[in-house]
């Protein structure tokens, strides 16, 4: 039984739903501080709408190569809370309105996706597209930090916790799929979510000495 429990593969289930757990709270911080401050001040609408392509594609690509839940799962979560994310931003800059048509183009958009005789070179394609796609991302937000000089609104903790999540799926993708895309999208993603990182946190410094 103590075997059993410890082994290799039991062990990387378990290190891949610590994963989805963790980054199931990874948004939160993200999204209480724009609701607290009812500002969208710092976050770059752009690098949010290419981060929620980027979980939509991986998502669709992880169920059409039936890979284990516990490789990719926290996309479904990172998923929904991209476009609550999408959608406050677009509220707090007075677009009630294309919040709720981009709800409407994206559920469509996705049924589209995950339906069953939808091509596979169609939903590789998407998937090969997420990983420049989570590149652009954070260099539009980088970009967005350097022109303003703050990070406004913008969670060092979701920052942190993306890096993390990163991290952890480079090894266990390595070790239970053995994809080749999604190690190369993991490691590419860690390595601008660690550049961000220390931006955040390079103007969060002088911020705080400034003050």
């Amino acid at each position: 039984m103590i075997l059993l429990i410890f082994s290799g593969s039991c062990l990387l289930t378990v290190l891949g739903y610590i994963l989805i757990g963790t980054m199931t709270i990874s948004q939160v911080p993200q999204i209480f501080k724009i609701l607290r401050k009812r500002s969208t001040l710092g976050v770059s609408f752009c690098s949010h709408l290419l981060l929620l392509q980027a979980s939509s594609s991986t998502v669709a690509y992880a169920i059409y190569n039936r890979f284990p839940f516990s490789a990719w799962g926290e996309h479904i979560v990172l998923m929904f809370m991209f476009v609550v994310l999408v959608c406050l931003l677009l509220q707090y800059n007075k677009r009630p309105v294309a919040s709720l048509v981009f709800m409407t183009v994206y559920i469509l958009c996705m049924v589209l996706l995950l339906w069953p005789t939808v091509p596979q070179r169609l939903v590789q394609t998407l998937y090969l597209l997420s990983m420049p796609a989570m590149v652009l991302s954070r260099v539009l937000q980088m970009y967005k930090i350097h022109r303003t000089k703050c990070t406004g609104q913008l969670s060092a903790t979701s920052s942190f916790l993306c890096i993390f999540q990163g991290l952890g799926r480079i090894t266990t993708s390595i070790l239970t799929t053995g994809d080749r895309l999604m190690i190369i999208a993991f490691a590419i993603g860690s390595l601008f979510n660690v550049l961000l990182f220390l931006q955040v946190m390079f103007y969060r410094r002088k911020t705080k000495k400034v003050a």
